[in-house]
């Protein structure tokens, strides 16, 4: 697909999905506005992307941020407006994380707190962030990485699975009130995905059966194409065979 002249904003960008969402959109013509936590994994972004990317490197601008807040999410809206010139018609919502334990665990407050605040309150700060220049625009694109655990959750990750079933009631709610507007809300709902991390923590046996970050990546192209022009408030399940 030909991007060319999008400007998006990739939250989580340097993760490791994000890092193949980034690489595939600058391949597809956009410009990349990437926000992360992680200094060092934006750094090493940029040198990959300087190494593999070409020209393209040109179209890509990073800039460490907490996105858990409504100054940091606010600030990258205008770090893309400084980096393009112009204001972004998309973003790609890819900050999360994931722990999981018993509900009655001496440190699942502290659990509960960390999975709402980066899975569901930094969605909040960002689709808020990026409203206004997507109105003023008459339209754009919002996509947001959730999980299939917010509709099946498992034993041990309810802190999680509320988090993520809240990021669907916050992205569906919102596509009813901006529809109209021309902006396009959607979810991807993923199973497990085949990251260094989560080979790390489960092993490698299943890993080939996982959803890789390629093929979140082609979700977002097609919920930010003509292609699903009349798609709102959907969400989009990438389950692959695991």
């Amino acid at each position: 697909m030909d991007f060319s002249g999008r400007v998006v904003i990739i939250t989580g960008g340097a993760g490791g999905v994000g890092q193949t969402v980034t690489r595939r959109w600058l391949a597809a013509g956009a410009s990349v506005l990437v926000a992360d936590a992680a200094e060092r994994a934006l750094d090493n972004l940029r040198d990959a992307c300087a190494a593999e990317a070409g020209e393209a490197v040109s179209r890509l601008a990073t800039v460490a941020a907490d996105v858990t807040t409504e100054q940091g999410a606010g600030d990258i809206v205008a770090d893309a407006v400084r980096a393009f010139g112009r204001p972004p018609d998309t973003l790609l919502h890819l900050v999360g994380a994931f722990a999981a334990g018993p509900l009655g665990a001496p440190d699942a407050p502290a659990i509960w707190n960390k999975m709402l605040s980066l899975n569901l309150t930094s969605a909040f700060h960002c689709f808020r962030a990026v409203l206004p220049t997507l109105r003023e625009r008459g339209g754009g694109w919002i996509v947001a990485l959730g999980s299939r655990d917010a509709l099946a959750p498992p034993a041990r990750v309810a802190a999680y699975a509320a988090a993520k079933a809240g990021m669907v009631a916050l992205a569906q709610s919102l596509s009813q009130e901006v529809r109209v507007e021309g902006i396009h809300v959607n979810l991807i709902l993923a199973s497990t995905i085949d990251t260094p991390a989560n080979r790390r923590a489960m092993g490698e046996d299943d890993a080939p059966r996982w959803v890789t970050p390629d093929d979140i990546a082609d979700a977002t192209f097609y919920l930010c194409s003509d292609a699903a022009r009349a798609v709102h408030g959907a969400t989009l399940e990438v389950y692959a065979h695991a």
